[in-house]
This record gives C-alpha cells, sequence and structure tokens, in this order.
C-alpha cells in the first residue's frame, strides 16, 4: 500500500512537472521562455532548459540574453554527457561570441569535450587526434590560461593512446608475418615515439621482421635484404650496447652473414669449379 502511494505521488508530480513545462512553452513571450529556462538550468533540470532555449534561441539573436542562451545550451549537453553535440556547441559559440567572458572557456570545454570522445587504443583514433589539435589550439589562444597544467596534462594522455595504438598496429603486422607493413610501421613507431618504453623493443624487431623478409624472399633479393638487414642490427647495437635483445640479435646478424657467403658461392659455382680444376693437375703430377 505505501509503495502504491509513493508510485502515486511520484507520476502526480512527474505530471505536474510536465504541464508546468508545457504551460510555459505556449508562451508567446521569448524572455518568459528564457527566464524559466535559466532557472530550471539552475536547478540542474539541462533537459528542461534544452527544450525552452532550443525553441527560442534564434528569436535571441542580437539580444544580451542571446550570448547566455548559447552558451547555457552548450553546457547542458556537456552536462549531460552528450559530448559530441557539446562540442559542436562550443565551438559554435567561441566563433560567435570570440571576445565573451564565457569565450576561453567555450574553447577548453570544446576541447574537452572531444577528449571525452577519444575512444579506447584500440579502435580509430580520429577523435583522438580532433582532441589533441583542438587542445593544442586553445593553449595557443591561451597561453596564460590557468588550466594550462590540466591541458599538458591532456595532450600527454592522448599522445600515450596514439603511442600504445602505432605501437599495437605495428605488433599485428609482426605477428601475422606482413613482414613488409611490419618493417613500415615499426620505422615509423620508432621515428614518432623515440622516447617510448616499447623503443628497444621496436628497433630489434625492425631487425628481426627484416632478416626474416630476407630468409623468405627469391634468392635475388636475398642478398640486399639480408645487408638491409644487417644495418638496422648496426643501429639496435649502436643505440643499446646492453640491450636485452642483444644476445638474440648477434645470433641473427652473424646467420645474416653465414647466409650471404652461402648465397655468393651458388652464384658462382663456375668460379669453384675452375679452382678445383687448376689445383687438380697439380696433385696429379705430384702423384706421378
Amino acid at each position: 500500500m505505501k509503495k502504491a502511494f509513493l508510485v502515486w505521488v511520484i507520476l502526480l508530480l512527474t505530471f505536474s512537472a510536465c504541464s508546468k513545462l508545457n504551460k510555459i512553452r505556449k508562451s508567446k513571450d521569448p524572455l518568459e521562455k528564457y527566464q524559466a529556462a535559466i532557472n530550471y538550468y539552475e536547478k540542474k533540470e539541462y533537459n528542461n532548459t534544452l527544450i525552452l532555449l532550443e525553441e527560442i534561441e534564434p528569436l535571441l539573436r542580437g539580444k544580451k540574453e542571446g550570448e547566455k542562451a548559447q552558451f547555457v545550451v552548450a553546457n547542458c549537453y556537456y552536462k549531460l554527457k552528450q559530448y559530441e553535440m557539446a562540442s559542436y556547441n562550443f565551438k559554435r559559440f567561441y566563433e560567435t561570441y570570440p571576445r565573451s567572458e564565457w569565450a576561453e572557456e567555450s574553447l577548453y570545454f570544446h576541447a574537452y569535450a572531444l577528449y571525452n570522445q577519444s575512444p579506447e587504443s584500440e579502435l580509430d583514433q580520429t577523435p583522438t587526434l580532433s582532441a589533441i589539435q583542438s587542445i593544442q589550439s586553445y593553449l595557443n589562444s591561451y597561453p596564460q590560461s590557468k588550466r594550462i597544467e590540466e591541458a599538458n596534462g591532456i595532450i600527454k594522455e592522448l599522445r600515450s593512446k596514439l603511442e600504445l595504438k602505432a605501437y599495437q598496429n605495428a605488433l599485428l603486422f609482426y605477428n601475422t608475418q606482413n613482414y613488409k607493413a611490419a618493417i613500415q610501421s615499426l620505422a615509423n613507431f620508432e621515428k614518432d615515439y623515440s622516447d617510448s618504453d616499447f623503443i628497444e623493443e621496436v628497433s630489434y624487431k625492425k631487425f628481426e621482421t627484416e632478416y626474416n623478409l630476407a630468409r623468405q624472399s627469391i634468392v635475388s633479393k636475398k642478398i640486399a635484404r639480408f645487408n638491409e638487414a644487417i644495418v638496422f642490427y648496426e643501429e639496435y647495437k649502436y643505440k643499446y650496447p646492453n640491450g636485452k635483445y642483444l644476445k638474440d640479435a648477434k645470433n641473427l646478424y652473424e646467420s645474416c652473414l653465414k647466409q650471404i657467403e652461402e648465397i655468393k658461392k651458388l652464384d658462382n659455382p663456375n668460379k669453384n669449379n675452375s679452382e678445383n680444376q687448376s689445383r687438380t693437375p697439380n696433385s696429379q703430377g705430384n702423384e706421378k
């Protein structure tokens, strides 16, 4: 019985609130709707705020209330975690009112809403790139901002996500034995993330992958690719003289040298035969 009464009270209050909102919506006075929307906003009733402001926003353009209305719309979307709409509306506000008291805040939360759309590292990172660019744009526009430390922290976090994505992509090519793509991805990672925690592993895997590519190549390409692998080995050894992969790298390096020598022998059978023949008469003469 008590539970049924509680449900009845909730339904009554909901109906009353809807009736009040509908009554305001029927008003012909945009300023009355505006004031009601602000009241809803202050009570954190963001959906009701949006309903009213989006009806009257075009009517408020050019008036002092129009500026606040547009900012409040953007902030309502942000509070409701509708980040795509929030980023769009914050950017629209900044472009419309670049000298507003809320201009800096709008540009920052445009970028922050993009940051909130950044997906896990396994997914496409286009939103992450957009967020980094927008936060950097904010820092360039407001170099003295009190949010500088926070903004730089976000950029660092997002770049770490891009780094992990690049590492995962390279590792995927490596693990699936797509050697050419792996070598290119590993080389790009070395160039773009030279201070990464993965950098030594990436350098070794680039050498190892070139070695494996050489082994599986047709004979006419083997020597060139083994030589390229040797170049990568020398780079690894120079950068990491005490590297944890150095023993394995040295074994592969020696295998490169051995296989190059074997290929050269196969490529010059006539030379080997002539050398054997030149030694035969002497041996026969001695026997005689």
